[in-house]
């Protein structure tokens, strides 16, 4: 009489469900990979958290708004609120800083470990799942492409440029963390400065419209709510055309 046994597989495999080809390490994830997707996760998670508190704080607290979030409006705000003598001016322009610069690090080094998988994943392509800890050659390189990434990194907080990208591509030419952090501190100080300066020069009918923002902040938090609920919905429909 024979007993016949049964394969029992990989257990290795089979306690990471995140060993997939598909995503940015293209293998069995490490403990830095795990960290840095989470940490992923968790800012663009924040940045939804943070919408329908805007309308509270904007009138009440733009100084700590503008820490939490790094938005040009805070930055108005607050600068306006200086200006009437509500917030020392120094720290209203600590606190902008800090805003733009505070989650930066986590795109530069998903960019350092997943190099160009990263960059395709943040630009909406899948990652090919080939290229695990390996920066582009390419890239790193060209001294070209290191000066284009490198005045992204310093202009990122304009509008219309995508921060994240910016950051992870830093990563994934070989920028090193001091670099990128100086590069990125030159602009944030110039972006919180002008704002800051706006604000400042406006005064009191900033904080005037501010406060009145927060005297209605539930019905500006339910739109906000709404608004980010009908995006999402969007987002998925469309990502969902294209798989299609």
């Amino acid at each position: 009489m024979t007993i016949e046994t049964q394969p029992q597989g990989d257990p290795v495999r089979k306690s990471r469900p995140l060993d997939k080809p598909w995503l940015p390490w293209g293998g069995a994830p490490s403990k830095m990979d795990l960290f840095c997707w989470y940490s992923v996760w968790l800012v663009f998670a924040y940045s939804f958290a943070m919408w329908p508190l805007k309308p509270w704080l904007i009138g009440t607290n733009p100084v700590l708004l503008a820490a939490l979030t790094g938005k040009q409006t805070s930055m108005t705000v607050a600068g306006a609120f200086a200006r009437v003598g509500e917030a020392p001016l120094a720290l209203v322009l600590a606190a902008g800083v800090f805003g733009v610069m505070k989650f930066s690090w986590v795109f530069w080094l998903a960019g350092r470990l997943w190099g160009r998988n990263m960059v395709q994943l943040l630009a909406g392509s899948p990652p090919d799942g080939t290229a695990k800890r390996r920066r582009s050659i390419l890239a790193r390189d060209e001294p070209a492409s290191r000066w284009i990434i490198g005045t992204a990194v310093a202009v990122a907080p304009l509008p219309l440029i995508p921060r994240p990208l910016a950051f992870a591509s830093a990563g994934w030419v070989g920028m090193r963390l001091p670099a990128f952090l100086a590069l990125h501190l030159l602009g944030a100080v110039a972006w919180t400065g002008l704002f800051t300066g706006l604000g400042y020069a406006i005064g009191q009918p900033a904080v005037d419209l501010a406060e009145t923002i927060s005297d209605h902040a539930v019905w500006v938090s339910l739109a906000a709510i709404v608004g980010g609920f009908l995006l999402q919905v969007m987002m998925s429909r469309h990502a969902a055309r294209r798989r299609a």
